[in-house]
């Protein structure tokens, strides 16, 4: 037992040595200057819309179905590692303190996420239920409550074979959550509340029984385990190099028209091998298709002119932040000394491609924006995004680059 107990203080040591080890790179200043204003803004909008709700606006069905979702997302952080399957599977029988702790970790995790998705929609439920925040703390040890049904119930689905068994699991748990939560908010009778708890609570059963004798599939809970952990390390490789990310690198021929601008010639060589190593490598491109989804979809839906030239501005200057390592991607490949070609260019041709990319983000930004209608909005986009990109290409990124 105590052999147990110290195998999970050591896993759980390591892992937050690395959290701590990323962190410190992650919320940089420039990163926690972008969230404050981002959370400041949004705060600011999201009062302005909660005081023009009516009291017929759907408040239950908007919280049920956020919570659920909340809810449903319910991993169990395991800290398994892939040797675990060949040294520890002899101690199964003796590993459920192990897991024990493991379940607790992850509900103490999720139940941060569960605090302040209520206490973002509490001024909505006060709103438009007029029942003030006196019940905040009901409703924080129901969704408490909740949480650890749904961990549980994961828990138990990860022993079944069954392939099909976790989706239909996640959409039973989504519905249950959901509703459960939509009927309390409503004050819906207390015997329809009750008779989906006693729902639940077969359902908890009959899981139970089914994985009461199964063994654990160590090959699932370790590839889960590694699974987020390389999300952790994709995000903490936008801030900074790290060794244990295994980078993905996919043949896209479909994008390959994009590089018939590229002319052939010495001067051009790194302009061809950072566009390259832009569109194959799944950590920039898709970063970049993401963020500028992203803003394109908010700016979109944003009316206030403010709002939509801020969401402009953030969204090129966490594109432009995220991709200043990609300078530095081939650093360590001795093939490239073999270049005859000046290093000066390297950076040139960096600042080319990043410059372009920022400039079409912003064209789409600035599409994105008309198209609901406002056009004034769209043309000072595009002229903020502009202005914006010709400054950070001038003075921002060649002074982080130097810094490298």
């Amino acid at each position: 037992m105590n052999g147990i107990d110290h195998l999970w203080k050591e896993r759980f040591a390591s892992y937050l040595k690395e959290l701590r080890r990323y962190s410190r790179y992650i919320f940089n200043d420039h990163l926690l200057f972008v969230l404050i204003f981002g959370l400041g803004a949004a705060a600011f909008y999201y009062s302005r819309w909660v005081r023009h709700l009516e009291p017929d606006f759907p408040a239950a069905l908007v919280m049920g179905v956020v919570l659920g979702l909340v809810l449903a997302a319910s991993p169990v952080h395991t800290l398994l590692k892939e040797a675990d399957q060949v040294f520890l599977i002899p101690m199964e029988m003796r590993m459920r303190p192990f897991f024990r702790k493991a379940i607790l970790f992850s509900f103490s995790i999720q139940a941060y996420v569960l605090l302040f998705a209520l206490a973002a929609l509490m001024p909505m439920y006060a709103k438009v239920t007029g029942r003030g925040f006196g019940s905040f703390f009901g409703l924080l040890v129901m969704l408490f409550v909740l949480k650890i049904w749904n961990l549980l119930l994961v828990w138990y689905v990860l022993k079944l074979t069954d392939a099909s068994v976790p989706v239909w699991d996640w959409i039973v748990r989504f519905a249950c959550s959901a509703a459960f939560v939509f009927l309390v908010v409503k004050c819906a009778p207390v015997w329809l509340v009750g008779i989906l708890a006693a729902v639940m609570i077969v359902l908890f059963a009959y899981f139970y029984r089914l994985a009461k004798n199964r063994t654990l599939r160590w090959d699932v809970l370790i590839e889960r385990e590694q699974r987020r952990m390389m999300g952790f390390y994709r995000f903490a490789n936008l801030f900074t190099d790290v060794p244990e990310l295994k980078a993905q690198v996919k043949r896209c021929k479909w994008l390959d028209p994009l590089l018939g601008g590229i002319h052939y010639g010495q001067e051009h060589a790194y302009q061809y091998l950072f566009a390259r190593t832009f569109l194959r490598t799944s950590q920039y491109f898709g970063l970049y298709v993401r963020l500028t989804t992203i803003g394109a979809v908010l700016l979109f839906f944003s009316h206030e002119r403010l709002l939509a030239l801020s969401l402009a501005v953030v969204f090129i200057y966490l594109t432009a932040f995220q991709m200043i390592p990609m300078i530095g991607y081939h650093d360590l490949k001795i093939w490239l000394q073999l270049y005859p070609v000046h290093t000066r260019l390297k950076k040139a041709s960096f600042l080319r491609l990043l410059s372009v990319c920022l400039y079409v983000q912003t064209v789409v930004f600035a599409a994105a924006s008309a198209l609901n209608g406002l056009w004034m909005n769209g043309l000072l986009v595009l002229a903020a995004g502009a202005v914006f990109t010709w400054l950070l290409i001038v003075w921002y990124v060649p002074g982080k680059i130097r810094k490298t």
